[in-house]
């Protein structure tokens, strides 16, 4: 069978996505490598497969961090490990990895892909930076006229790549595996094929499930009864600014497990609201930790800031996560998430994210118990047709038809 090789700028620990699709595609018969940054000074850890066939993990330790010169040097020492590596496909991830694969697979005549998960150059760390947007429009003017294959995570996406630069690309969303044992709790009192989610944990019992020591001791103290979960990038565009200062109106403490380019700001947020007892920041947790954790939330939060095409046609992971988890959540009236919640209503959509509508939003879920237990009951209908095991046949599918 023919290899792949996938190329990230991220710890490849934390990205489901990623990990789906290698798991996917090894226990397919492909040879799959993904090869991603060692940011953290902990030694990096293998990640276990989904479906029982591993893939190889290769992680390039940088230097620097961030900024221009971390993308430089990380673009270098991809492009020599591209330069001799064995594969026969190269999948740049998003458009911070695309030179180095585009150069390799040039030099070498292999074939490339490219995995759209944003519209890159329209995200607001990009797009309100005038001489950074220059730059990165010029990289996607230049690369991606040359990867005539690939695909992003919904419709609206594909259709704004075919506008700007003629170029179709398929649609791949980024939906839950399921039928991974640690999506149940191994003293949950039930297990049916109905239930794709664990049950809270129960009063007065304490949880000591998570490696991180305070995960656990916030889910034993401060989130002993409802807490509201976010988790996924603390980036700019996700609605900080608003969403944080909201919980001061709202009944129930909010947990942000991520990281990203405004964590700064959002400890900052944090402080100039006096909301150090209400809003918690965890650090990136393993994914089948965080399997645990979502379920325990009472509800979780989607939003994403209107401004920018890359937000308003945003499809997060998280927002299938949570249907997974079976718990609804806030989560903005953008099209991807209507067009679902028309069919599968999990979720109670809002029409913008200001302060006042987060809160009252938030405040009518964990009131009233009719509205809550209507979305909670679409979680398991949804999730058994909107999941990573029916979505991956078009991943397979495309990787055939190359």
């Amino acid at each position: 069978m023919q290899s792949i090789v996938f190329t990230v700028t991220n710890e490849i620990y934390y990205d489901q996505r990623m990990q789906r699709i290698c798991s996917t595609l090894a226990a397919n018969g492909y040879t799959v490598t993904i090869i991603g940054v060692k940011r953290s000074k902990n030694q990096a850890l293998p990640i276990p497969s989904l479906y029982g066939k591993d893939y190889q993990q290769r992680w390039i330790p940088c230097y620097f961090g961030k900024g221009p010169l971390f993308y430089i040097e990380f673009n270098i020492r991809l492009f020599i490990l591209l330069s001799w590596l064995s594969y026969d496909y190269a999948c740049a991830i998003d458009l911070d990895t695309v030179l180095p694969v585009l150069a390799a697979t040039a030099i070498r005549r292999k074939k490339r892909v490219y995995d759209a998960h944003e519209f890159f150059t329209e995200m607001k760390e990009v797009r309100t930076r005038p001489l950074i947007s220059a730059i990165w429009r010029t990289i996607e003017r230049i690369s991606l006229p040359h990867f005539r294959r690939g695909y992003t995570v919904n419709q609206n996406l594909s259709d704004l790549f075919y506008d700007r630069l003629q170029i179709k690309y398929e649609v791949i969303r980024n939906l839950p595996a399921v039928k991974s044992d640690d999506w149940f709790d191994s003293n949950r009192k039930e297990k049916t094929s109905a239930v794709l989610a664990e049950q809270p944990k129960e009063q007065g019992k304490n949880v000591s499930i998570f490696t991180s020591n305070k995960l656990n001791q916030l889910i034993n103290n401060q989130f002993k009864n409802k807490f509201i979960i976010y988790q996924g990038a603390v980036n700019h565009g996700r609605g900080f600014e608003t969403l944080i200062p909201a919980m001061k109106k709202v009944n129930a403490p909010l947990l942000i497990v991520g990281t990203g380019n405004f964590l700064t700001e959002a400890e900052g947020l944090i402080d100039q609201h006096n909301l150090s007892e209400k809003v918690f920041i965890h650090p990136p947790i393993p994914p089948a930790e965080l399997r645990k954790l979502t379920p325990m939330a009472y509800m979780g939060i989607t939003i994403f800031e209107p401004e920018g095409i890359n937000q308003y046609y945003s499809l997060a992971n998280r927002f299938f996560d949570y249907m997974a988890a079976g718990i609804p959540q806030v989560c903005v009236n953008y099209p991807a998430y209507a067009e679902i919640v028309r069919q599968y209503p999990f979720a109670l959509l809002i029409n913008d994210i200001e302060l006042d509508t987060l809160s009252t939003a938030m405040n009518n879920l964990l009131s009233d118990t009719v509205l809550y237990n209507s979305l909670k009951l679409v979680c398991p209908e949804a999730t058994r047709n909107l999941n990573w095991e029916k979505e991956s046949e078009r991943l397979l599918a495309f990787y055939r038809s190359l």
